[in-house]
């Protein structure tokens, strides 16, 4: 499949990353970490999994890629380019144009309104410190070689 796309998003939790990637999907799939924090239909975080979920997702993304989707879209929130580095790494193995995609709500960057919105009852202290820690896309984009 010529054209196929890997779409990695970014955004502190409550920028609009879910509902982005909703639009964008198409005929492709997406794949959340924050899915394997999801039993019974709620959202039950848990420190001790973080890890191994986000293993698991990158599995399902590579097993994604090697079945040709597209588009495949990464929706975490990848607040530096360590985070989804794997994710480009597996990209480029199997083809895939890579498209970074950047949080572009008003409000993507306001600790007060990110507090409001986000789902996952995400504290102020936490996404203050997301926030700090945000690194600049163009910075992003070439650590990953992009």
């Amino acid at each position: 499949m010529a054209n196929k796309k890997l779409i990695i998003l970014r955004g502190l939790p409550g920028s609009g990353k879910s509902k982005k990637a909703k639009q964008l999907v198409g005929n492709g799939i997406i794949h959340s970490t924050d899915d394997y924090f999801t039993k019974n239909g709620k959202y039950e975080f848990d420190i001790d999994s973080v890890g191994k979920f986000h293993g698991f997702n990158l599995a399902a993304s590579i097993r994604s890629m090697k079945k040709d989707i597209s588009p495949v879209i990464i929706d975490n929130t990848n607040i530096v380019a360590m985070h989804c580095a794997k994710y480009v790494e597996a990209g480029k193995v199997y083809g895939y144009e890579i498209i970074i995609i950047e949080p572009d709500a008003p409000w993507a960057f306001d600790v007060e309104e990110l507090l409001k919105r986000n789902t996952h009852e995400i504290s102020r202290d936490t996404l203050a410190e997301m926030l700090r820690q945000y690194e600049d896309p163009e910075i992003f984009k070439r650590k990953l070689g992009l």
